[in-house]
């Protein structure tokens, strides 16, 4: 497992591509130095070419959040914020997923074309 974090600046989205086999966990986020007003900024994350909002900051009410997102595949981070930088924490993992259900998959196949030829 690895620990991390990352910096968004505004402006500048964030791409983020897992390495093979593992999974990207992003557990909290925090607006950085800067204005710190009532302004709500959205979190966005972008994948598949959708974009989310998952979650907001406010300098006064919440200028922080916590969450598990689970990442397999490449993704992008965004902010509204124009005061500064939000920043992310999480961390890597191997991904729990990937050979168990490949190994399901094959089975699954494996039976459903015997199954044919016996019947």
């Amino acid at each position: 497992m690895f620990l991390k974090g990352v910096e968004v600046k505004a402006g500048e989205p964030l791409k983020v591509e897992p390495e093979d086999g593992r999974v990207v966990h992003i557990s909290q986020a925090a607006l950085g130095e800067g204005k710190k007003g009532n302004d709500i900024v959205p979190l966005r994350l972008k994948i598949n070419g959708k974009m989310f909002v998952v979650g907001s900051l406010s300098g006064e009410k919440f200028p922080q959040v916590s969450f598990d997102l689970v990442l397999e595949r490449e993704f992008e981070l965004s902010h509204d914020w124009k005061n500064g930088s939000v920043y992310f924490c999480g961390y890597t993992a191997e991904n729990p997923y990937e050979y168990p259900s490949l190994s399901l998959l094959f089975i699954f196949e494996y039976l459903c074309f015997h199954l044919s030829l016996s019947m």
